[in-house]
C-alpha cells in the first residue's frame, strides 16, 4: 500500500510535483474546518505512512501552501491587512499524528510562518514609495528566498527518489535554514514595528502635511538611513554568531548600494538624487541664492541643505559634517557656473600616494559595518571628496574672487580707513547733508562720491572695487536701530543697582530724588533728540534737567523732525555670489552699523572743533573782559568744551585703534592659516560680532548711557550761539558800568550799583545754565565708567581700555557728582 501511495504521488520530475500540487493551492486554502475533518485520520495510518504523508505536507506548507494534515490556525486573524500579513500564517498539526513525528514537525513548521511573513514584507516594501534602500533590501531577501525554494526542491527530490529519506533527515537539512529564516523574520518584524510606532507618533503631523503634499505617508524611520541603521545595529548586537553576522553583512552591503550611490552623487557632484526622501541630506529649494542680497537672516548657507537628524545611519554619523560640507561646497561651485570634474583622476592620484587600506583609528564605528558599506572604501572617498570640494571653493573665494582684497576695500570705506576721500566727500556734500534725509538727493550724493573716488589724488583711486560702493539713507536713527536689534535678539541685560552703591558712587542713587538729573519724560527736547537719531526715552532725563535755559534753542515746532542727511547717511556695497556667502546682507548690516557709529563720532568731533575755532577767532571770546566772574565763567565753558572734545576723541580712538584695527589684524592672521570654508565664514562672523560688542553696540545699558553723553555734547554745541550772545550782553553791561563809574554824582553811583547787581544776576544765570551741562556730562561719564567696569568682568575686558582713556587720572572716580563740577 505504501508503494502504491508513493508511486501515485511521485511526479515525472521534482519540480513537476510541486507545480502539479501548486495548482490545487486555491482549493486547499479554501477548505473549511468541516472539510478538514472529512480527511482520513492520520493517526489511523501506519507510522511509516504517517511519516511519508507529513513530509509531503511539509514540502507544501514550507512554501505557504496549506497541507492536508498541517493547516492554518483558523483561530488567528486571517485578514489581508498589512500588519497581519507581515506577521505570517500560523500552522497547526493534526492532533492524531504520532507524538515523535509531531514534535519534529512542530520544530519545522515555523519555517512556513517565516516564509509567509517574509514574502508579505517583500510584496509590501517593494512598492515604489518605500524608496531605493527598501527595494535593494527586498531584492536581497528575495534572493535568499530563492535559495530557500531551491532547498525545498532538493528536499522533494530526495523524498521522491530515496526510500531512506526520513523526517529526521528532513529536519537535519532544514535546521540551518531555520536559523537564517528566523533572523530575517526578526528583521522584518523590527522594521514593521518601527514603522508602526513612527506612524502612531506622527499621525496628526503627517495628516496635516499630506494635505499640503509636503511629505510622503511613509515614515523616515523605515526608509533610507533608517533601514541601514536598523541593519547596522543588528549586525553589531548579533556579531557573536558567525552565521548571523555573515547574513547581516550581506543584507547591509546589498541594501546600502543605492545609498552609497546617492552619497557619491552628493559628495562628488553636489547633487541630491533622492526622489523618495531617504538620503541623510535634504534640500529646501525655496531657499535661493538670490535672497542673499535682501535676506538679513542669511539663511541660504544654513538652510538650503540640512541633515535629516533622525535618519542618519549611525555608521555615517562621524562623517556627517564632512558629507554635508562636501556637497554644499560643490553646490556653491556649480551655482557659480563652474563645471565640476569627475574625481576619477584625482582618486587615482591619491591612491598612488596613499595606501589602499582605510585608517579607521579615529572612527568609532564597527569595522564590519564599514567593510559591508562598499568594502570600507567610502570612508576614504568621503575624506578625499571633502578635501577636494573644500580646496576648490576656498581657492574660488580667496584667489579667484579675491575675498581678502574685497574685505580690505570694505574696511577702507566702512571703517573710514585712510579716509581722506571721505573728508573731501563730506566737504562737497555738506550743503546736501544738512537737509532732512527725505529731501536729500541720492543721485547727487552718489555722483559726488564717484567723483571723489576717481580723483587721482585719492587713496581710493587705485581700489579696483570702488565701483561697488553705493550711498544710501537710513530711515531710522542709529541708536533706535541698534535697540530694536538688541530687543529682537534678546540681548538686553539689566545692570544690578548694587554696582553703583560702592564708595562715592552712592550719590548716583539720589538721581531721581534730587531732581537735578530728572526722570525720563515726554517734555521738550524730543524733537531735537529724534532729529539726532536718538529715541526720546534715551534723552528725556537730559532734556528735563536742562528745561528752562536750553529748550529755547531747540526747535519748538510741534511736529517730529526727520533725520538730517549726515545722521541718516550710510553706505552699501555690491557683492555677487559666492562672495555673498561671506559678505551677506547680515554682514553688510553690521558694517553699516559700525560705519554710522564712527561717522557720527567724527561728526560730533567736527562740531566741537568748530566751537573751539569760534572761541579762538571771535573777538568777544578772545579778549579779556576784565571781570573775574565773567572770566571764570568763560574758563569753565572752555574746560567743559575741551572735556567733551577729549571724550569724543578718546572714544573714537578706542573704537578705531583699540577695537577695529586689532580685530582686523586678527582676521588677517586667521585668513592666512584658514583651511576650510566654514572657518572663513566663522572668522568673519566672529570679527564683526566682536567689533560690535567691544564698540558697545550690543549692550542696551551702555548704549543708552553713551547716547545721552553724545546728546549732551551736541546740545552744548547747538547752544554755543546763545552763550556767545550772553557774553556780548555781559560785556555790554560791563562797558556801561565802567562808563557810569567815571561819573562823580550820586545818580551815577546809584546807577552803577544797579548795573552791578544786574550784571551779577546775569552771570549767576549763565553759571546755572553751564552747571546743568556740567552736571549732566559728568554724571553720565561717571555712569558710563562704572558700567564699563562692571561689564568688563562679565562681557569683555576690552572695556577697561576705554575706562583708562576716559579716566586716566581718576578724576571722575574720586569725585562725587555734587563736587565734580569742572573748574
Amino acid at each position: 500500500m505504501s508503494e502504491k501511495t508513493r508511486t501515485s504521488f511521485k511526479p515525472s520530475s521534482s519540480t513537476g510535483g510541486i507545480a502539479s500540487r501548486s495548482n490545487n493551492i486555491d482549493k486547499r486554502t479554501s477548505y473549511s474546518s468541516a472539510a478538514i475533518k472529512d480527511f482520513t485520520n492520520i493517526g489511523s495510518l501506519s507510522l511509516q505512512l504517517q511519516e511519508y504523508t507529513i513530509i509531503e505536507d511539509l514540502l507544501f506548507v514550507m512554501m505557504g501552501i496549506e497541507g492536508k494534515y498541517i493547516y492554518v490556525n483558523r483561530s488567528s486573524n486571517l485578514s489581508s491587512d498589512k500588519e497581519n500579513r507581515i506577521k505570517g500564517l500560523e500552522y497547526v498539526v493534526d492532533k492524531s499524528l504520532d507524538t515523535s513525528l509531531k514534535d519534529l514537525t512542530e520544530r519545522i513548521i515555523p519555517l512556513a510562518t517565516y516564509y509567509t511573513s517574509i514574502d508579505a514584507f517583500i510584496e509590501i516594501y517593494s512598492a515604489f514609495e518605500y524608496g531605493f534602500v527598501n527595494h535593494a533590501l527586498c531584492a536581497a531577501i528575495k534572493g535568499l528566498l530563492k535559495e530557500y525554494l531551491v532547498l525545498i526542491t532538493q528536499l522533494e527530490h530526495q523524498f521522491r527518489t530515496s526510500p531512506s529519506f526520513t523526517l529526521q533527515k528532513f529536519w537535519f537539512h532544514v535546521h540551518p535554514t531555520l536559523h537564517t529564516m528566523s533572523n530575517i523574520h526578526s528583521l522584518v518584524m523590527e522594521v514593521h514595528e518601527v514603522g508602526q510606532e513612527a506612524m502612531e507618533s506622527e499621525e496628526d503631523e503627517m495628516l496635516i502635511l499630506e494635505e499640503y503634499g509636503k511629505k510622503s505617508a511613509i515614515p523616515e524611520q523605515v526608509k533610507g538611513g533608517g533601514i541601514l541603521g536598523i541593519l547596522a545595529e543588528r549586525l553589531t548586537t548579533m556579531s557573536g554568531d558567525p552565521g548571523t553576522k555573515k547574513l547581516y553583512i550581506y543584507l547591509l552591503s546589498k541594501a546600502s548600494q543605492p545609498y552609497v550611490s546617492m552619497l557619491h552623487s552628493w559628495i562628488h557632484h553636489g547633487e541630491i538624487r533622492d526622489p523618495y526622501e531617504e538620503f541623510m541630506i535634504q534640500e529646501r529649494k525655496n531657499v535661493k541664492k538670490e535672497k542673499l542680497k535682501e535676506d538679513f537672516n542669511d539663511s541660504y548657507w544654513e538652510q538650503r541643505y540640512t541633515p535629516r537628524e533622525g535618519t542618519i545611519p549611525p555608521f555615517l554619523a562621524p562623517f556627517k559634517n564632512k558629507i554635508l560640507l562636501a556637497g554644499k561646497y560643490l553646490n556653491v561651485i556649480r551655482e557659480c557656473g563652474i563645471p565640476i570634474e569627475e574625481p576619477k583622476k584625482e582618486n587615482s592620484e591619491e591612491s598612488n600616494e596613499k595606501p589602499t587600506t582605510v585608517d579607521r583609528t579615529d572612527v568609532s564605528v564597527n569595522s564590519d559595518i564599514l567593510l559591508a558599506m562598499d568594502g570600507g572604501k567610502f570612508v576614504e572617498r568621503i575624506e578625499i571628496a571633502y578635501k577636494r570640494a573644500n580646496r576648490t571653493l576656498l581657492d574660488q573665494l580667496l584667489k579667484d574672487q579675491q575675498l581678502l582684497a574685497r574685505l580690505r576695500s570694505i574696511k577702507r570705506y566702512f571703517f573710514l580707513d585712510q579716509s581722506d576721500f571721505f573728508t573731501h566727500f563730506l566737504d562737497l556734500a555738506s550743503t546736501e547733508l544738512k537737509k532732512p534725509s527725505s529731501q536729500v538727493s541720492l543721485t547727487k550724493l552718489q555722483s559726488l562720491l564717484d567723483l571723489v573716488l576717481r580723483n587721482p589724488s585719492s587713496v581710493a583711486y587705485t581700489d579696483p572695487f570702488k565701483e561697488d560702493v553705493k550711498v544710501e539713507m537710513s530711515s531710522v536713527g542709529l541708536v533706535d536701530q541698534l535697540l530694536r536689534i538688541i530687543n529682537v535678539a534678546g540681548m538686553t541685560e539689566p545692570l544690578p543697582t548694587s554696582t553703583f552703591n560702592r564708595g562715592p558712587r552712592e550719590t548716583f542713587n539720589i538721581r531721581k530724588e534730587s531732581g537735578r538729573i530728572g526722570e525720563e519724560s515726554d517734555g521738550d527736547g524730543y524733537e531735537e533728540a529724534d532729529r539726532l537719531g536718538y529715541a526720546p526715552s534715551l534723552v528725556g532725563s537730559v532734556t528735563n534737567s536742562l528745561t528752562g535755559s536750553i529748550t529755547g534753542s531747540s526747535n519748538s515746532g510741534g511736529g517730529k523732525q526727520a533725520l538730517t542727511g549726515i545722521e541718516a547717511l550710510s553706505l552699501d556695497y555690491t557683492v555677487i555670489f559666492p562672495l555673498s556667502l561671506v559678505i551677506s546682507r547680515k554682514a553688510l548690516t553690521k558694517y553699516q552699523l559700525l560705519f554710522r557709529h564712527i561717522l557720527y563720532l567724527k561728526h560730533v568731533e567736527q562740531i566741537l572743533c568748530s566751537i573751539w575755532t569760534e572761541h579762538f577767532k571771535s573777538y568777544y571770546w578772545r579778549e579779556s573782559s576784565g571781570h573775574p566772574g565773567v572770566e571764570a565763567w568763560k574758563n569753565r565753558l572752555y574746560v567743559l568744551r575741551q572735556r567733551m572734545l577729549v571724550f569724543i576723541q578718546q572714544f573714537a580712538y578706542y573704537v578705531t585703534n583699540e577695537v577695529l584695527e586689532p580685530q582686523w589684524r586678527t582676521l588677517e592672521a586667521n585668513f592666512a592659516k584658514v583651511s576650510t570654508v566654514d572657518q572663513v565664514l566663522q572668522y568673519h562672523t566672529d570679527f564683526l560680532d566682536t567689533c560690535l560688542k567691544e564698540c558697545m553696540l550690543t549692550n542696551a545699558k551702555l548704549l543708552r548711557i553713551y547716547s545721552k553723553l553724545v546728546y549732551v555734547c551736541v546740545l552744548f554745541a547747538n547752544y554755543t550761539d546763545k552763550f556767545t550772545k550772553s557774553l556780548i550782553g555781559l560785556k555790554s553791561q560791563l562797558a556801561g558800568i565802567n562808563s557810569n563809574t567815571s561819573g562823580s554824582n550820586n545818580i551815577s553811583t546809584v546807577s552803577s550799583l544797579s548795573s552791578h547787581a544786574s550784571l551779577q544776576t546775569s552771570i549767576e544765570q549763565q553759571e546755572r545754565t553751564l552747571s546743568k551741562f556740567e552736571d549732566n556730562f559728568v554724571y553720565h561719564v561717571r555712569l558710563l565708567i562704572d558700567a564699563l567696569n562692571f561689564y568688563s568682568a562679565t562681557e569683555t575686558v576690552q572695556f577697561l581700555c576705554l575706562v583708562v582713556r576716559l579716566d586716566y587720572n581718576q578724576h571722575y572716580s574720586q569725585n562725587s557728582v555734587g563736587n565734580a563740577k569742572i573748574h
